[in-house]
């Protein structure tokens, strides 16, 4: 066997390959794709960190390539559909830099809350400025954490160490679990209400971008303080930086920003922030950590077929993947539409399988649903074989059944979540093309392609409302590609699930949630 190592990996994790009989090892710490190219064609496996892309032409010519290993999170370096279509088992480390990413933001809220780089320069600039620099106890203090995942739980034990309150806001995480961590689940606005300090735990995604804007900062409390080891753009620093020009934010410390390095950002201006080169996972257990978790990983599938961490799950048999595939992209997708329209705190999610489904290898399936369901809580974070780990530590129940009952569809898949404020409900199945298809949503029968970008759209079932929706899509220069709607004429309401070609602006977003006849509207990718 052959391994490939890219991207400067760190020598502990180098060794442990290097002391396997029979198996070949080359270091490449920088490598050209023209050379990776040429190389990659006797490679059984390859690591990789952020620099070197695996692409569709790479995977073409791997012939013998059985496993991408990540030296950490990310993964948008590698083409997983590529790598999925031929076989090849794409794993990361989730989990290996928690520590020190943890750790980097509580060391960001001690410097902010007693002035130590503002203290340190003045000393160093021949000053003896005590009174200019007092600063703030965290003891009692009130700390809101945005996220409460691996490194959010670890930020809320410390935090609680020092004897803070900890606020969280995740949806993510049920009330027994908060409990148990010994942490208040909170509504996002309550958190920015009541915390005098609020750090940042979510990956970015399309929902969290701009997550603390204007809006967010005019809620929060005088004199709050900000921290952000997470990712930029999470954080709208125009609106940051007015907050503190406005004197409603006194400081924030940042390790990650919207353009890194960050040219001409004004922030960096201001005393009031401190500003780290994005240092979060930057340790040297940290980076240890990753290359010896990634080299074992790798290890155990090439010689005992063990999968740890794995982003997709091709080591199934081929006669398995070609009638599971398609109804495992159908329950991710499925998963992806609930979990951003569901309401409340997640307390269940209900798979139900229909028809002939019954009869498959279900398992990877409710993985995929599962997955789909976390993807925009936890971004890279989650994938097909930890989902099932990540739901049972947030303390949500997943349950399973099936049925004959498939509403006159071959197979049915259906989920619904319940939570602290009801249950929403959506099922799709896969017809013969195969073409994902939603099939219902809560009570509402409704039938359309599961794929690109949607609005859903609530509304009370009164004549006007669906020449009132593409009206304003068009004065917004929104194409529609589809629409389907369904009503239940008892209740008087009906639902609208639009296709569009690109996404909708914000201004489109609200002139249709102001109309009197609309309930709700809810943008959907899938």
């Amino acid at each position: 066997m052959r391994v490939l190592i890219c991207d400067g990996l760190r020598q502990q994790g180098v060794k442990i390959f290097q002391k396997v009989k029979n198996l070949e090892v080359e270091v490449r710490e920088k490598i050209e794709p023209e050379e990776l190219l040429d190389v990659i064609p006797g490679c059984d496996g390859v690591v990789i960190r952020s620099r070197t892309k695996i692409g569709r032409e790479v995977l073409e010519r791997a012939s013998r390539l059985r496993v991408i290993g990540r030296a950490g999170i990310g993964v948008d370096n590698i083409d997983i559909e590529a790598a999925t279509q031929r076989g090849v088992l794409v794993m990361n480390t989730p989990g290996a830099n928690a520590v020190a990413a943890a750790e980097h933001a509580m060391a960001l809220m001690l410097a902010l809350a007693r002035h130590i780089p503002r203290a340190d320069e003045s000393v160093r600039a021949g000053k003896w400025e005590k009174k200019k620099f007092v600063g703030t106890e965290l003891y009692n203090q009130t700390l809101g954490i945005i996220g409460l995942g691996r490194i959010g739980s670890i930020v809320a034990n410390r935090a609680l160490g020092m004897r803070m309150r900890v606020l969280v806001f995740d949806p993510y995480v049920s009330e027994d679990v908060a409990a148990k961590l010994g942490v208040e689940l909170v509504s996002q606005r309550k958190l920015f209400r009541e915390s005098q300090f609020i750090t940042i735990h979510t990956p970015f995604t399309k929902e969290t971008e701009g997550l603390l804007d204007e809006a967010a900062f005019t809620m929060m409390k005088r004199g709050v303080r900000i921290i952000n080891c997470a990712r930029g753009g999470i954080i709208d620093e125009s609106a940051l930086y007015e907050a503190i020009k406005k004197k409603k934010v006194a400081g924030a410390a940042l390790d990650v920003f919207s353009q890194e390095p960050p040219v001409n950002n004004p922030l960096l201006t201001l005393p009031q922030v401190i500003a780290t080169p994005h240092l979060g996972a930057s340790s040297e257990q940290a980076q240890k950590n990753v290359a010896v978790a990634i080299a074992e990983q790798m290890l155990d599938y090439l010689q005992n077929g063990l999968i740890r961490n794995a982003v997709n799950m091709p080591s199934m048999s081929r006669k398995m993947i070609e009638q599971i595939q398609p109804y495992m992209r159908l329950a991710e997708r499925l998963g992806r539409l609930l979990s951003m329209y569901f309401q409340g705190n997640v307390r269940h999610l209900k798979i139900s399988y229909g028809g002939d489904l019954r009869e498959l290898e279900l398992a990877p399936v409710t993985n995929a649903a599962q997955k789909g369901f976390l993807e925009r809580a936890l971004a890279d974070e989650v994938n097909l074989v930890n989902a099932p780990v990540i739901m049972r530590n947030r303390g949500i129940q997943v349950e399973v059944a099936t049925t004959s009952e498939a509403r006159g569809y071959a197979g049915l898949v259906t989920l619904a979540v319940v939570t602290d404020k009801g249950q929403s409900r959506v099922a799709g199945t896969v017809f013969p093309t195969p073409e994902c298809r939603i099939v219902g949503i809560d009570d509402y029968r409704v039938e359309a392609s599961l794929e690109g970008r949607m609005l859903l759209i609530s509304n009370y079932d009164r004549p006007g409302v669906i020449g009132f929706i593409g009206t304003t899509l068009g004065d917004h220069q929104v194409n529609i590609a589809d629409m389907h709607l369904s009503r239940i004429r008892s209740k008087g309401t009906a639902i609208c699930l639009v296709t569009i070609d690109h996404p909708v602006t914000s201004a489109a977003l609200q002139a249709l949630k102001e109309y009197e006849d609309i309930i709700g509207v809810t943008e959907i990718e899938v």
